[in-house]
């Protein structure tokens, strides 16, 4: 993770640093003394979190924050500040923490780790948003985006791929089709993959399970052992 340091004061920044340089995968990529440098460092380094003093000069903190976020939603602040006034309004601009001076150092580990989650979560979300499964049809290549496919089953020797708005057939096996999914689906069954995020019941058929999704009449095979691991995964 980048971090920006934005904190007039040089013994808190000299401090943080401190704290920063004990724990691995953390680069500080720039300090910032006052709310102009911190939009003019978050504009050229684009740093994945933010720690921000409020009462800085030029400009503080706070506004400072405002305008990053207008401009890269995805930045991650923590307020470090001696003001605890303005606790609602980090809320407001969705601050991953809000800690009072003096810093406690284990306060600060466990808001750099949240902040890494949520940039990280961010980032899967916006990269997933871009992926798309190609399969072949004859001689045409097709490409469906992998949040649109409910699940894909085997059925007479084709691939049948079931999405929210049709249904592709293909000769390849789900195997390969697996490998070019992500981890928002799973194996339930020897012949189904399902998309996790867009099952809403399961019922018990037999010596196995129906796995129904959202807007969908057509139904997928859960196998019975396979139960416990879905649980696994609906918990991620």
């Amino acid at each position: 993770m980048r971090i920006l340091i934005a904190e007039d004061d040089a013994s808190s920044r000299k401090l943080l640093r401190h704290f920063i340089a004990s724990i691995p995968n953390y680069t500080i990529v720039g300090e910032a003394e006052d709310g102009e440098e911190l939009i003019g460092f978050v504009t050229k380094e684009k740093p994945d979190i933010a720690l921000v003093d409020i009462g800085m000069p030029l400009l503080n903190g706070m506004e400072a924050v405002k305008a990053c976020k207008e401009l890269f939603p995805a930045l991650q602040v923590i307020f470090i500040t001696g003001h605890d006034e303005y606790a609602l309004e980090a809320f407001d601009v969705k601050a991953v923490d809000y800690i009072l001076k003096p810093i406690e150092r284990n306060r600060l580990y466990s808001a750099l780790e949240r902040a890494s989650q949520a940039s990280n979560a961010r980032a899967d979300k916006a990269e997933r948003g871009k992926k798309e499964l190609m399969i072949k049809q004859q001689k045409n290549m097709i490409f469906i985006p992998l949040e649109e496919i409910i699940f894909i089953e085997r059925l007479d020797r084709k691939s049948v791929i079931h999405t929210i708005k049709d249904t592709f057939e293909t000769n390849e096996a789900l195997t390969s089709l697996e490998e070019a999914l992500d981890s928002r689906f799973m194996v339930s069954h020897r012949s189904y993959i399902i998309n996790v995020e867009r099952l809403t019941r399961i019922e018990a058929s037999g010596q196995m399970y129906k796995a129904y999704f959202k807007d969908y009449n057509e139904a997928a095979r859960i196998s019975k052992h396979k139960v416990d691991e879905l649980q696994k995964y609906k918990s991620r």
